[in-house]
């Protein structure tokens, strides 16, 4: 569900590979827009809740509820404490790299799967939204590029929403070049640099009902 970016640090603690989550609640929990970009964050390098609050451009007191709700599901793990003028300040660690949801939850036989579906669903989206709109307003991102456009297309946004007529054959043949593709980019956060630069990246590709002739569903 979630795939982040890791930033070198020297911290002795490092977040699992991977964290099933297999209850509806913790996946409600998680897919709220800014638990998301929380977790992300805290992926990257352990944080304080004023450190996460100054990268969001947020006061610290909106994010405490969050971090609670993430903290007692265990998304997020306390790494470190220590004194600061008397209080006690907590470094945040996000609990795995990645982030999957076990299939169950989505068993469309009941009102749980498909509740949690939706819930997967919205969070992406909502999440994805987000972040292009607050990308577009720092100027980070060119919602709209033109041909004649002089800036450089690594500050494009490529978005697409297309149907597709494959084979079965073809398909299969798109699936696993898309998967490696990504695996391919993915793995290059492991030597990440300093100067390189975050980008957002959702992917979606499914056998689709919504240009047939019937409502029967395609041949798999």
């Amino acid at each position: 569900m979630l795939d982040a970016k890791p930033e070198p640090n020297q911290h002795p603690y490092k977040p699992e590979p991977e964290y099933t989550i297999n209850d509806l609640e913790t996946l409600k929990v998680l897919a709220d827009p800014l638990r998301l970009q929380i977790v992300e964050l805290c992926t990257q390098a352990p944080r304080t809740v004023k450190q996460v609050a100054s990268v969001l451009h947020l006061p610290p007191t909106k994010l405490y509820y969050h971090i609670k709700q993430l903290e007692e599901r265990a998304l997020i793990r306390v790494v470190d404490t220590r004194i600061v003028s008397g209080i006690v300040e907590k470094q945040y660690q996000a609990a795995a790299f990645n982030y999957r949801v076990d299939r169950e939850l989505f068993s469309l036989t009941s009102e749980a799967g498909k509740e949690g579906l939706n819930v997967m669903l919205t969070g992406l989206l909502d999440d994805t939204r987000e972040d292009i709109q607050k990308s577009a307003e720092a100027d980070v991102l060119d919602v709209s590029p033109s041909e004649g456009d002089d800036k450089p297309l690594n500050r494009s946004l490529l978005i697409s929403r297309k149907t597709l007529n494959l084979s079965p054959e073809a398909a299969e043949s798109f699936y696993r070049r898309l998967k490696a593709l990504v695996k391919e980019y993915a793995d290059l956060a492991e030597t990440a640099s300093p100067d390189d630069h975050p980008y957002g990246l959702l992917v979606a590709l499914y056998p689709s009902i919504g240009t047939t002739s019937d409502d029967s569903p395609p041949e798999p």
